[in-house]
């Protein structure tokens, strides 16, 4: 059976790019792993964990860890923690989702500064620096007054909304 992913070497670490051409809606992969507290995470997978519960953090063991960020992506992540591609594939092109996106009703909590990075993605709509969450329309994510924020995803205490 042909594999339709495969991970590789880029200019800036590893990748996962399609083996071949690949349709909108094909699952690619999936992220499994170690669910786990944030304070359980060790900090060697601080920049490839998951957030899947308000407290609870995937350390991800599949080859979904090498999919990359790009502010044009071309995969998203569904209910099931399948990525899923969005438009149609090339072969060899690399395939990647949106690390700082949120979802309507989400609350991702603090954004942790380690994850921060100059991004490298050179899509037109690129943000340059991933360095904060955005909403869907790429504008700047708030919490809003109906998002229970009494806690600081990053070490369980209370922190003051301004």
């Amino acid at each position: 059976m042909e594999t339709i992913i495969r991970v590789q070497n880029c200019f800036y670490g590893k990748c996962m790019v399609a083996n071949r051409s690949l349709d909108i809606g094909t699952i690619v992969e999936k992220y499994e792993g170690l669910i786990v507290g944030w304070e359980e995470v060790p900090l060697n997978e601080i920049c490839h964990v998951l957030l899947v519960s308000d407290k609870n953090w995937m350390i991800i063991s599949t080859d979904a860890r090498y999919i990359n960020h790009s502010c044009d992506p071309n995969c998203i992540i569904n209910d099931s923690l399948e990525v899923i591609t969005t438009r149609p594939v090339k072969k060899d092109e690399e395939l990647t989702v949106r690390y700082n996106i949120v979802h309507k009703n989400e609350n991702p909590g603090a954004w942790d500064p380690r994850w921060s990075f100059r991004c490298l993605c050179g899509s037109s709509a690129c943000q340059g620096h991933v360095n904060k969450y955005i909403n869907e329309d790429g504008s700047e994510w708030k919490p809003s007054l109906d998002v229970n924020l009494n806690h600081n995803v990053i070490n369980d205490t209370p922190i003051k909304i301004e």
